[in-house]
């Protein structure tokens, strides 16, 4: 493919992505710089198509590649491991863009009354629109099994895994009888073991005490909460008997004794084990959210939060590092003090403090770990950009009359290029890394988001469900492994050694 050619691409590309966008209609591939922020979409769109008229303006018809880029491409594809991960990478970024083609819980295609319906490229279609009585956003599972059983002709096309990355989790409550002092589950017919709560009567959404019940008796942890959802109050029982309490709200939590249902309830679908019949292929978490769908969001979040990361990275790198590498003098020093005082800056607190004032979306965590990692790219930046400043093409161009900023743009930074290329994949598992710690220790994205990280916590929190755990930990080595493969490749590929011969 031509420049050119590429940059009409781009532009039409950003400009039907831009109608899309105006007349809501969410279509996988044209949809993907909104995945994120709303504002950073537009910047995206805006950026695609500026690029697609400066290659449509330089009107070239090949690439022009120097010939030791030529030699560092070919190195590149030999090396089998780093290039076929390269391919995988970017094939598994192509089924991330296709969206809820693969994922989602709304239905590709509904036939109705013989219309035809794509609800995935809409926003909201109410139940109305398929004869239920409801005016809120069709349930279009249901509605697949309701025609199904109707047998009218109507039929409906879900994704091949047809529940969404956020807000999916439906939960299938079971209510315990309770004879002669003992808890039973009718599901089983026999004594209830396993955990089991009441819920205020004036919230049922809200739960006011639960219990860890063994043979139909309460036996270990009881924990009591208030209308707010805080903690009030902890007790152990033993065989049914109460042998410890603690009363976190100073006498309050007594007032609440009778607040609560009288019959009790516990949740008897999540987590589930992996099953293809119900489509769910690497089973549930404990909220019920199918984890296949939480990965495929989380990869998601990924691939948008390395692109979003390497901008910052190295546009703060490039502009900072190139200045100081070629000015030097008063402005080197200034800039090296501000990289040592910035640097001592404790990363942590600094993510706790923002997750305590605000929400942080994923725009706003690459921003936070952006912030304090563009250091190390300015470093290699600068060092380069001082070798390459005292190179006789440089001394040449300055003698012709360039200007400071054609030597810096058009022969220091396409010279240091290497550099960049190099670092690009370490960035990007600096990136995960972050993430996946950040979300793991609850410092990271809201709750209802998919993650990685908060997928690898729960798993962890609940080694019954191996399944959780398993699931979260082969996708992260795996991508990691990926991209370390890609790395290591192209440092190779970009090795001077490998190129110069020495006299």
């Amino acid at each position: 493919m031509t420049p050119r050619r590429l940059g009409i691409l781009l532009c039409l590309y950003a400009v039907i992505s831009a109608v899309c966008r105006w007349f809501s209609f969410r279509v996988p591939i044209l949809k993907v710089p909104f995945l994120s922020v709303t504002w950073v979409g537009w910047a995206l769109l805006v950026a695609i198509f500026a690029t697609g008229i400066w290659l449509i303006s330089r009107g070239r018809k090949k690439w022009q590649f120097s010939p030791l880029t030529v030699k560092q491409f070919k190195r590149f594809r030999s090396v089998k491991r780093g290039y076929v991960s390269f391919l995988i990478l970017m094939l598994l970024a192509g089924v991330a863009a296709l969206d809820n083609l693969i994922v989602g819980n709304r239905a590709l295609v509904v036939s109705y009354q013989g219309s035809l319906h794509f609800p995935f490229v809409r926003d909201v279609i109410p139940g109305t629109t398929f004869g239920q009585s409801y005016d809120s956003e069709t349930n279009y599972r249901e509605l697949k099994e309701l025609f199904r059983k109707e047998g009218k002709g109507n039929w409906v096309v879900m994704p091949p895994v047809p529940y969404a990355p956020m807000l999916d989790s439906p939960q299938v409550v079971e209510e315990l009888t309770e004879k002669d002092g003992k808890v039973y589950s009718p599901t089983t017919g026999g004594l209830f073991n396993g955990r089991a709560y009441s819920s205020f009567t004036e919230k049922p959404a809200q739960k006011r005490q639960e219990w860890v019940f063994r043979k139909g008796l309460r036996h270990g942890e009881m924990l009591g909460w208030n209308l707010q959802g805080e903690q009030v109050e902890k007790a152990r029982f033993e065989t049914g008997k109460q042998i410890e309490y603690t009363d976190y709200s100073d006498g309050k939590a007594a007032a609440l004794s009778s607040a609560g249902t009288p019959t009790l309830q516990t949740v008897i679908y999540p987590p589930s084990a992996p099953s293809l019949l119900h489509n769910h292929w690497l089973g549930t978490n404990t909220a019920g959210g199918d984890v296949f769908a939480i990965l495929f969001g989380g990869w998601q979040q990924v691939v948008i939060a390395s692109v979003l990361f390497l901008v910052a990275v190295f546009g703060i790198g490039v502009l900072f590092g190139g200045t100081m590498g070629y000015f030097g003098g008063w402005y080197d020093l200034f800039g090296q003090r501000i990289i040592e005082i910035w640097s001592s800056l404790p990363f942590l607190f600094v993510v706790v403090i923002v997750s305590s004032l605000i929400t942080p979306s994923l725009v706003v965590l690459v921003a936070v770990i952006a912030a304090f990692s563009w250091m190390g790219t300015t470093a290699y930046v600068r060092t380069a950009a001082f070798r390459e400043k005292a190179r006789d093409y440089v001394s040449a161009a300055r003698l012709t009359g360039a200007s400071t900023g054609r030597v810096v743009f058009k022969h220091i930074l396409p010279n240091s290029i290497a550099i960049l290329v190099t670092l690009a994949p370490f960035e990007v598992s600096a990136v995960i890394y972050s993430l996946a710690a950040l979300d793991f220790l609850g410092f990271g994205l809201p709750p209802e988001e998919p993650s990685w990280g908060r997928l690898l916590r729960e798993g962890t929190e609940n080694f019954n469900y191996p399944w959780i755990v398993s699931s979260a930990f082969f996708a992260l080595v795996i991508v990691l492994l990926l991209v370390t493969f890609v790395g290591e490749a192209i440092r190779e590929a970009f090795d001077p050694k490998k190129f110069t011969t020495y006299e």
